[in-house]
């Protein structure tokens, strides 16, 4: 457990012999407030944050596009999910949803392949926590996953990809995702 000591107006953290032999670095994130952690640790927070701004980017562009488009959405959108393959589709969907958007009641992001992941908040939540016992036992691929709890590999793909970017779950060079708690 780690202590903090204050000695002559100045504070001190204590690590535990655990974490002795261990590279232990700390990062700032306020003027005043510092994380001490392993390098590992703290390459995960700041992904974990960067893929926080770009969400918040990629749903701000999502409510705000604007312009006449053509549809492309790959899956069509059943009440649940839609995988979106362009830019133009997304915009169009988004400005037809953004009352949804703005309630939280959908969820979006855009994956590093391009495509814009879409699933309804209360969908996203309940598949969530089925996958999350099969991806504790091992890590899995999004087909993998499918096939193990007869789910569409559309939604499982999307509610990984959402995950992904709120830090729960992270995909390796492999292509197989983790349980990141």
């Amino acid at each position: 457990m780690v202590r903090l000591i204050k000695r002559d107006g100045r504070l001190f953290i204590e690590l535990p012999e655990t974490l002795q032999d261990k590279e232990i670095k700390a990062i700032k994130l306020e003027p005043e407030i510092f994380v001490v952690a392993s390098e590992e640790a703290i390459k995960r927070l700041i992904d974990r944050q960067l893929r926080y701004v770009i969400t918040r980017r990629v749903k701000n562009r999502l409510v705000r596009g604007e312009g006449k488009t053509e549809k492309t959405v790959t899956k069509a959108w059943g009440e649940d999910f839609a995988i979106i393959s362009s830019d133009e589709a997304a915009r169009a969907f988004s400005r037809e949803h953004a009352w949804e958007f703005k309630r939280g009641e959908l969820l979006g992001v855009k994956g590093f392949d391009g495509k814009y992941y879409v699933v309804r908040a209360s969908v996203y939540t309940e598949t969530l926590s089925k996958m999350e016992p099969e991806l504790r036992k091992e890590p899995k691929t999004a087909k993998e996953l499918a096939s193990a709890l007869g789910l569409d590999e559309g939604l499982v793909k999307a509610v990984l990809e959402i995950a992904k970017e709120d830090g729960i779950v992270y995909e390796d060079k492999e292509g197989r995702y983790h349980y990141a708690g």
